[in-house]
Order: structure tokens, then sequence, then C-alpha cells
């Protein structure tokens, strides 16, 4: 049974959670499951409060007052057969604006460097299937809830790229290094493949059986994805130039 239940918010860190939490307030008045009136009222003034957040919640919230204001709203806009699933759709929407503004702000807040470093210009090869992989996992890594998965994504694309030139991995992985250790230091770039191709095999990156070390330390799936990261663009960037030669 649908019901109004107050549960402390206390352990909410910032902005971006409040709304999440808003908003999923909202969907269990609107669409059959709990609610908590309470909460809507602390966390609409919080927004109100600020004016470039008012300026983002979606109109009903502003000028309902209280969750069974925003339910009259909302059952007399979407009724009938199908009524809670555009009711859903609806408030998914309209908090976009809201959800997105702040996202960024936590991402920005929580190590914009980082994130800088990661929107590196794209760089793309006639591997349409390679160039997703790794703009798949830039994208992954602006969400924090996602890094692993974004980790994940860049060994696929160096597993990939050391076939880009022959179905033997080892004999298109020796030319890939020549390539791209021109005019630099040939065993250095060897090294690196060896060492970030040992760290795939040793840790539960890709492969998912029980005798991989786990990578617990966020900071340690961040180092690897920049390390893998750099080699990656280098790769690209070279096969790009020898592929317009």
């Amino acid at each position: 049974m649908s019901q109004d239940i107050f549960e402390s918010i206390d352990h909410l860190d910032n902005n971006f959670e409040y709304a999440e939490h808003l908003q999923n307030n909202i969907l269990g008045r609107a669409a059959g499951g709990n609610w908590d009136s309470k909460n809507y009222k602390l966390i609409r003034q919080r927004f109100l409060a600020d004016e470039t957040l008012k300026n983002l919640l979606p109109d009903y919230i502003r000028t309902c007052r209280d969750i069974e204001q925003f339910w009259n709203f909302i059952k007399i806009k979407f009724s009938g057969n199908g009524c809670y699933g555009e009711r859903k759709q609806y408030i998914h929407d309209t908090f976009q604006d809201l959800l997105g503004y702040l996202e960024e702000q936590v991402l920005n807040n929580n190590g914009s460097s980082i994130i800088k470093l990661s929107k590196v210009e794209k760089v793309l090869t006639i591997d349409q299937e390679l160039n997703i992989l790794i703009e798949e996992a830039k994208k992954r890594f602006e969400n924090p809830k996602d890094k692993q998965i974004a980790l994940e994504k860049l060994w696929d694309s160096f597993e990939r790229i050391k076939t880009y030139f022959d179905h033997n991995k080892s004999k298109s992985a020796e030319e890939l290094v020549k390539l791209i250790s021109s005019d630099f230091d040939y065993e250095f770039i060897k090294s690196e493949f060896q060492s970030l191709t040992t760290i795939g095999n040793d840790y539960r990156i890709r492969h998912h059986e029980t005798n991989r070390k786990d990578i617990k330390d966020i900071r340690h799936v961040e180092y690897l994805f920049f390390r893998m990261l750099a080699l990656l663009n280098l790769c690209v960037a070279n096969i790009q130039e020898n592929e317009t030669k």
C-alpha cells in the first residue's frame, strides 16, 4: 500500500543527490509508490533559495507548495490507461535541465582536471568499432559511477587495436609498436605494451575470474584509465596519419 513515509536525508552529500531524491519522491506519488511530503517541502525550499536552481526547477515544483498540490496537478495532466508511464516520462524529461546542471557541478568539483584530460580531441580510424569503444569509454568516465566500466572499455579498445594490422595479435602488436615508437624509443613503447597487457591479465578489468585482483581504490582506476588513454591516443593518432599517406 502506498503511503507518506518520512526518511532522513542527512546522508545526501550535494544538490545533485537532493534533486534525484526530489525526482524519485514525486515519481512515487505520481505512480502509486511511497512518497515523503516533509522532504518534498525541505528540498523544494532549498532549491527555491538559489536563483539559478530555482530557474532550473520544473514549473510544477515551483508552483506546487506541497506534494498533494503536485498530486492534484499530475493526476489531471495524465489520466486513464497508461497514465503511470506517461507521468514517469514527463517527470524524467522535466528534471533533465536541473540534473544535468548539477551533475556537471559535481564532476567539476570532484576532479575538473581529470575530466578535462579525458575530453581530448576525437581521433578516428577506419576501424569504426574501435572508434566507438574509445569514445564510449571517455563518455562513461564522466560519470563517477561508471569509471570502472570506462576502464574496461579502454582495455577492450587496447585488445582490439593490437589486431589492427593482422589477425595474429603478436605480429600486429609488433607492427603497431614500430609505428608509434618512430623517432622515439622502441624498447620503452614495447615495455609499455607488455606492462599494460600484464595488468589486464592480472587484475579484474576485462576478465572476471575469481583469481584476478580487484582494483578497489577509485584513484587507481583513474590512474590506469589515463595511462591507457594516453597510449591509445598515441596509437590512433599514428594510425590515422599512416592511413592518410
